[in-house]
C-alpha cells in the first residue's frame, strides 16, 4: 500500500491488546549519562521514575565502552564550570579511589613543572591542553574515572534517588503512539 502523498510504501498492522506492566510519572529509555541524569533528576523531584536500561549496567560508552573520561570540567584558565551530578559524582568516585584528576591548584596553571608532571606521567592527553591566546600549555580540571567503580556508583545514585531500575530491558517502542 501506498501511503497518501508519498512514493514510501507503508504496512498497516492490525491492532492488539498490549497489557500495561506500571504506571509512572516518567519513564526513561537508556541508562548512559543523559538517561541517567534526566531519571536522578527526575526522581529527586519527585517523579515516580523508572530507568530502563538494555544492558547489565548502568553508564553507557563511559563504562561499557571503556571511555573512562570527564572532560574539561574548567575552562582553559583553570575555573571550574561544570558542577551538579557530574561533581557529585566525581565526589563519590573519590572516596572510593576511582578517579583520578589534577590537584585543584594545578587547574589553569602554565608552571612548567606542573605541566611536565602530567606530561611526564603520560596523563597529557587528559589534562594538557594548549592555550592558542597565550601559546602555552596549561593543566585542565578533567577526570579520569574506574569504569567498574563507576558503573557501580552510578546504580547507587539511582536507586538512592528513588529510580526504579530495569536492566536488560528493552524500551517501550511504541509509547508515544500508543499515548496519542
Amino acid at each position: 500500500m501506498m501511503g497518501v502523498g508519498s512514493s514510501t510504501k507503508t504496512i498497516i498492522e492490525p491492532s492488539r491488546e498490549i497489557k500495561v506492566y506500571r504506571e509512572v510519572d516518567v519513564v526513561v529509555v537508556g541508562g548512559g549519562p543523559g538517561g541517567i541524569g534526566s531519571a536522578i533528576a527526575a526522581a529527586r523531584s519527585g517523579a515516580e521514575t523508572v530507568l530502563i536500561e538494555r544492558y547489565g549496567h548502568l553508564g553507557g560508552m563511559a563504562t561499557g565502552g571503556l571511555v573512562n573520561i570527564i572532560p574539561n570540567l574548567s575552562d582553559i584558565s583553570g575555573k571550574q564550570h561544570i558542577f551538579g551530578l557530574n561533581q557529585e559524582l566525581i565526589d563519590r568516585l573519590d572516596v572510593r579511589g576511582g578517579t583520578s584528576y589534577p590537584k585543584k591548584e594545578d587547574w589553569g596553571t602554565t608552571n612548567r613543572k606542573a605541566v611536565n608532571y602530567y606530561l611526564n606521567a603520560n596523563l597529557g592527553w587528559f589534562y594538557i591542553r594548549k592555550d592558542l591566546n597565550i601559546g602555552q600549555e596549561r593543566v585542565l580540571y578533567t577526570a579520569v574515572v574506574d569504569p567498574e567503580i563507576l558503573k557501580d556508583e552510578l546504580n547507587n545514585m539511582v536507586v538512592e534517588a528513588g529510580v526504579d531500575l530495569f536492566l536488560h530491558s528493552w524500551g517501550p517502542i511504541q509509547l508515544w503512539t500508543e499515548i496519542q
